[in-house]
């Protein structure tokens, strides 16, 4: 659900930044991006304003700090994972895709088990 002063984040592995846009944004001639169908039931409309959201390729990492450092609200963001994860990530994530102003909630959709991305977490975020 949409809220103010939170950003979801969801982290995967992706061969090239092409292919994690295609996974987001859907590939020619595909109604559903394959994003929703993953996470949101496979609805043709976010529930969310993709104008407030990002993702793109890095470095392999395990440090959930080191992943999102390149956002635009990554060095508020970092901390509060590391939080939630300081041991590190369960496995060496190179992408991140992070929605603004957004709660995703997994009891509403449930993610599939095949999706290239995991839900990490919910986190506060101040966007002023």
């Amino acid at each position: 659900m949409e809220q103010e002063g939170i950003v979801s984040v969801w982290a995967g592995v992706f061969e090239t930044e092409q292919a994690l846009r295609k996974y987001f944004d859907g590939a020619a001639g595909c109604d559903i991006p394959a994003f929703s169908r993953d996470f949101f039931g496979g609805c043709d409309i976010y529930p969310f304003d993709t104008d407030f959201s990002e993702r793109s390729v890095h470095e392999l990492t395990a440090d959930p700090e080191a992943l999102v450092r390149h956002y635009s609200e990554g060095t508020a963001i970092g901390p509060e994972l590391k939080k939630l994860f300081p041991r590190g990530l369960e496995r060496p994530c190179n992408a991140a895709i992070l929605v603004y102003s957004y709660r995703y909630d997994p009891e509403e959709g449930p993610p599939s088990p095949d999706a290239p991305v995991t839900f990490l977490a919910a986190v506060p975020c101040d966007l002023d």
